[in-house]
């Protein structure tokens, strides 16, 4: 840790050597299981490997928004093609989903190979750094790379700060950002810090609670736009025969992919 200039800053050596080897074993082994399943079966290794290579080239011309729209048309067309030829539609799924790996060996293993001391905590009159997961999906994720999530922030977006037990809670417009790595000395010497520095951000519950409201709506709101897929799923089970009934699960499949974004733009406009 280290003060200077109205500055603190905490570092950790060899952070995430550990979740770096682990991702990379990860990757590796699931980029043998692609293989494996070209070997096994030709047909579908091969279409996901088509399939993956068009949706790597796809996603660096479109937007987020779009390639999601052709992700969901790819299966459909996936769907139609495994019932005209003598193709697996779920081995094809498996397929391009571990063949995607291919493309992370080598940016995992660089990785791996940097990694050395590295600042996890920053903050001064002009930004904040911190290590953070803004929403429940990037957990997985910083278990198996950490310093990827590591983000910043103008510090004049700040609106308080709370300090409570073996936590630490940043309240930035309207998020609640929640600093990770940090052990108790750690958020000691930060408290020290902002309360000889920035003391007007302490004790200031009212923003942290009015940004918890908005987070909990956010996670609401996430459950409204998932919730189609999944009873759609049980109608395909019970309904559809599993699958085998391939006009329902066609027209689950295309719900599937247009409900959640109509439901999406029905909330952002409320």
């Amino acid at each position: 840790m280290s003060k200077k200039n109205n500055s603190i800053s905490i570092s950790k050596k060899k952070f995430g050597k550990n979740n770096s080897a682990i991702s990379l074993i990860f990757v590796i082994m699931f980029s043998l299981l692609g293989v494996i399943g070209i070997i096994i079966d030709w047909k579908s290794g091969l279409s996901g490997l088509a399939l993956v290579t068009v949706l790597y080239v796809v996603h660096s011309f479109v937007k987020f928004n779009y390639f999601l729209y052709f992700i969901g048309l790819s299966f459909v067309a996936i769907y139609l093609l495994s019932e005209w030829q003598d193709i697996e539609f779920l081995q094809i799924v498996l397929s391009s989903i571990f063949l995607t790996f291919l493309f992370f060996i080598k940016s995992s293993y660089q990785t791996y190979k940097a990694l050395d001391s590295f600042e996890i905590f920053y903050l001064d009159s002009r930004e904040l750094h911190c290590l953070s997961t803004e929403n429940d999906a990037d957990y997985k994720g910083y278990a198996l790379d950490p310093r990827s999530y590591l983000k910043k922030y103008a510090a004049e977006k700040i609106s308080a700060i709370s300090f409570k037990r073996k936590d630490m809670t940043i309240a930035i417009d309207d998020l609640l950002i929640r600093p990770r790595a940090l052990t108790t000395i750690d958020l000691e010497q930060i408290y020290d810090f902002v309360k000889i520095n920035y003391p007007n951000l302490l004790n200031r519950d009212e923003f942290i609670q009015q940004n918890l409201s908005k987070e909990n709506q956010y996670y609401i709101h996430k459950i409204y736009i998932f919730s189609p897929i999944l009873v759609l799923a049980l109608v395909i089970y019970f309904f559809g025969n599993n699958g085998k009934d391939h006009i329902l699960t066609l027209c689950c499949l295309i719900l599937m992919v247009i409900l959640p974004v109509v439901i999406s733009k029905f909330l952002a406009r409320v």
